[in-house]
Parts: structure tokens; C-alpha cells; sequence
């Protein structure tokens, strides 16, 4: 098989995990589907199973065609002109129950609310448990590809990348605060807080490019995510190697792995 014919598969691929994608969040959003009819879904089990299997570069080409075919989409959906059958009475349902439920909710908040406010004990109300980081929702962190409990995992990846802007220094005291220093200080800010096997040092030493940056994981067993560590950003698509270096500069071909505890001990010293 041609180099060629290789990458018309893997385009056809792209596409059809993000037409797939596209039309289940399309589905959600128009009401016709929701949550609990994705725990059932055959076509959604098929779908994770053939993310599992891309490489990071292309997660990040379906999700950015993702983004694209969703952007395309009408807002809000005229079930008379955009769904048929079955699929216009779901929407037309579920619009007006969520409608109901809204003001029903409205009004409940109106004439409880200041009951409560009246019979409850300051004392009690003092006393009410806060949040547990169990309840914590996680979910707006994870990529449109993701179950929902994957966006702790992303969330773990933001909150370094912050606290790495915000205490790199120049910890291998050579006078310059580079890619060795926010690499160390992200791993040793990843380890206090999170599980250290998950996080290791990455260097690529290449003709275009040597350069020291980060890999993670999930959990043991789950492939691995080569992360630029100098990045500033909130956005949990925007962290990955490959969103700052072209593919003329870095190839992850050249990836020297296992040197993780080599340039801490640099900084340790």
C-alpha cells in the first residue's frame, strides 16, 4: 500500500469518528438524545474504541473537525425544516418540558426559598456540609471525544501548567529560564499533587530541534500525551507538542525516553 493510500485512509477515518461525533452532540443538543442514551449506545462503544487507537495528532485533527462540522450547524434546530418523524416529535417534546421544568422551577425557587430562609436556624445553615471534591463536575475539562471522567485527568494538566507559569525559576542555576527549567518544575509540581509514574520527562534531539518537554497519562495502561510545559492556556485543546512545533521541527520519531530522574538530578544538585 502507497504512503499516499495510507493517509487517504486515515483522512477517511478522521472523518467519519468526527461525523460520528458531530451527530451525537448535535443529537444532544436538539434534544433527541441525552445522557443516559449514551451509556446504551453500540455506535458510541465502536466510536471510543477507534479514538483509543489514534495518535495524539489526529484526536487533535478530529476534534478541530469536530469543532468545524458543529459550527455549521444550525442554532437553534427548526425541527419542521432540519429533523423528520420521530426525531422533530423528540425535540419539540423535550423543548417543552424543559421549558416547563424551568418554570416550575422558577416558581418553586420563589416561595421556598424565603420559607427557608425564615424557619431555618442560622445555627443549621452554618453547619451544611460543603461540597465534595467527589461531586466535583469534571466534565466541561474533558475533550468532545472523552467520557466525562476524563476531565479530571485534563483538569490535573491545567492546573500544572498554571502553577509551572507561576513558580518556574531557573532551577538548574545556568542563567537562563528555558525548556530544562519549566520541564523540571513541571514534573516536581505534577508529583506533589498527582501520581508521579504518570508524568515523565521527554527530550527530542533531532537535526531541527533539541528540546526538553513533558508526556502524561491517564493511568498506567492509557497511551501516553507529549505536552508542551512553556504553555500559558486554559483552553484544554491548545497544550499538545504538536499545537506549537510543525511537523518540520518536531517529530516525535526522535523522542529519547527514561532520562526523567537524569535532569532532576540536575536540579536536586
Amino acid at each position: 500500500m502507497s504512503k499516499l493510500s495510507v493517509e487517504t485512509e486515515y483522512d477517511k477515518a478522521v472523518e467519519a469518528v468526527a461525523t460520528s461525533i458531530t451527530d451525537c452532540e448535535s443529537r444532544k443538543t436538539w434534544h433527541i438524545c441525552d445522557e443516559r442514551d449514551c451509556v446504551s449506545c453500540e455506535i458510541k462503544k465502536y466510536r471510543d474504541n477507534c479514538i483509543n487507537n489514534f495518535a495524539d495528532v489526529d484526536k487533535l485533527r478530529v476534534y478541530n473537525r469536530v469543532q468545524a462540522l458543529l459550527a455549521s450547524q444550525p442554532v437553534p434546530i427548526d425541527p419542521d425544516k432540519y429533523a423528520k418523524g420521530s426525531d422533530a416529535f423528540k425535540i419539540k417534546a423535550r423543548y417543552l418540558a424543559k421549558e416547563l421544568g424551568s418554570i416550575i422551577g422558577t416558581a418553586a425557587a420563589i416561595i421556598l426559598i424565603p420559607l427557608c430562609i425564615i424557619c431555618i436556624p442560622g445555627s443549621c445553615i452554618a453547619k451544611l456540609p460543603a461540597q465534595s471534591i467527589k461531586d466535583y463536575d469534571y466534565s466541561r475539562y474533558a475533550l468532545p471525544s472523552e467520557a466525562g471522567y476524563a476531565g479530571k485527568y485534563r483538569k490535573q494538566i491545567l492546573d500544572t501548567l498554571d502553577r509551572t507559569k507561576q513558580y518556574v525559576t531557573d532551577v538548574n542555576k545556568d542563567g537562563e529560564i528555558n525548556c530544562i527549567d519549566y520541564s523540571c518544575t513541571f514534573k516536581m509540581i505534577w508529583d506533589k499533587m498527582y501520581e508521579a509514574s504518570n508524568c515523565e520527562i521527554v527530550r527530542n534531539k533531532s537535526g531541527t530541534m533539541n528540546h526538553l518537554f513533558i508526556r502524561t497519562r491517564q493511568y498506567a495502561g492509557r497511551s501516553w500525551e507529549c505536552i508542551e510545559p512553556q504553555v500559558a492556556t486554559k483552553d484544554i485543546t491548545k497544550y499538545f507538542m504538536e499545537d506549537f512545533w510543525p511537523p518540520n521541527v518536531y517529530n516525535p520519531v526522535y523522542n529519547i525516553y527514561g532520562e526523567t530522574e537524569v535532569w532532576l538530578k540536575e536540579v536536586k544538585q
